[in-house]
């Protein structure tokens, strides 16, 4: 099993993440959001998870411990396989995700691109117990969408923000989290 790849970054190819060790370049299937704020030759560290199939092994990475455990645990249920899990990543935060399941939210499951109504009701069946409710912090996810409104990516702005509201947790005001979390951004 390949836990965690650590390399370089060569760039980004057909929903996949180049990464360099040591002359050898591994293709990772990601996530859309997952990366998009490296450049090449920047060091990367990859959560992994290689599946084999009868024609192929392939890794698909993560750029965090939680989505790659939020994968895992998609791709249990049956009928979605690892590309439809990827989509779903793709579409939506482990939060939203995590609260749909956990309160059986059809609705707000189905709403997310590649998932019907029967495969939102299987999914809710099969993952309600290994999901929990999460304490979403509305001002955070509107300074977020305003963010990518302004052209970051949900990456950039998701760890922008948090760190905004670790470093001053009393900050309430969406426009001074907006503010705070721009020059963040400008040193990047």
């Amino acid at each position: 099993m390949i836990e965690i790849i650590e390399g370089i970054y060569k760039g980004r190819s057909e929903g996949k993440i180049l990464v360099s060790i040591n002359g050898v370049v591994f293709g990772i299937i990601t996530d859309a959001e997952s990366f998009s704020e490296f450049n090449e030759g920047d060091k990367i560290l990859v959560y992994t998870k290689l599946i084999v199939s009868q024609e192929d092994m392939t890794i698909y990475g993560f750029d965090s411990k939680v989505k790659k455990e939020t994968f895992e645990k998609l791709i249990k249920v049956s009928k979605l396989g690892p590309k439809t899990a990827i989509k779903i990543l793709s579409s939506t935060t482990v939060d939203f995700l995590s609260n749909a399941i956990a309160t059986g939210d059809v609705e707000k499951l189905s709403s997310i691109p590649g998932i019907g109504r029967k495969t939102a009701e299987r999914m809710i069946t099969e993952l309600k117990d290994e999901f929990e409710v999460v304490e979403v912090n509305e001002e955070m996810l509107e300074a977020i969408e305003a963010l990518v409104s302004l052209g970051y990516s949900k990456t950039q702005a998701r760890n922008a923000v948090s760190k905004v509201l670790k470093e001053s947790p009393n900050i309430s005001n969406v426009s001074k989290i907006i503010k705070e979390a721009l020059k963040i951004l400008a040193k990047i």
